[in-house]
């Protein structure tokens, strides 16, 4: 997992060349006038994911990992908690929707040490297969959120 800023320019020279476009695609895209929706470049290798929603508490939003993509997720406008840990490999499957949308949701995992990451304008993280990863959390109170979700191809990377 990868937790950064798009405006700490320094560290992208370490980054892959796809994970570096991302980051310039959410510093170089204005987002604020674009509703919900699905962006596709270079096929499905590729994908760009507007996403305009209400954060909810932590235990109405389900830990997930995906397997053909990485996934940068870049906030907006708002905050949002977002639930991580890695996958050990001790997580209960609670429904398989890979073949729909690359998504294994898994149950609440007692034993996994979630740490939540408090996402505000700017800030992105990346989260590759073995990353579990909980979105649109509340803060404090339900808060109306726009993120940038973007999935990258892992035979890209």
């Amino acid at each position: 997992m990868i937790f950064g800023n798009i405006f700490a320019k320094e560290t992208e020279a370490a980054y892959a060349k796809p994970i570096r476009e991302a980051i310039s695609y959410c510093r170089e895209t204005d987002v604020s006038k674009m509703g919900e929706s699905r962006i596709e470049l270079n096929g499905e290798d590729f994908i760009i994911l507007i996403c305009d929603r209400i954060t909810e508490a932590k235990e109405k939003k389900l830990p997930e990992v995906h397997r053909k993509y990485a996934e940068l997720q870049f906030m907006a406008e708002g905050s949002e908690l977002m639930g991580f840990y890695p996958d050990k490999g001790d997580n209960e499957l609670l429904m398989d929707c890979l073949d729909e949308k690359d998504t294994i949701y898994y149950k609440e995992n007692p034993n996994s040490e979630e740490k939540m990451l408090l996402m505000t304008p700017g800030t992105y993280a990346v989260f590759f297969p073995e990353d579990v990863h909980r979105p649109f959390c509340q803060v404090n109170e339900p808060e109306r959120v726009k993120k940038v979700v973007i999935k990258i191809a892992l035979d890209t990377l």
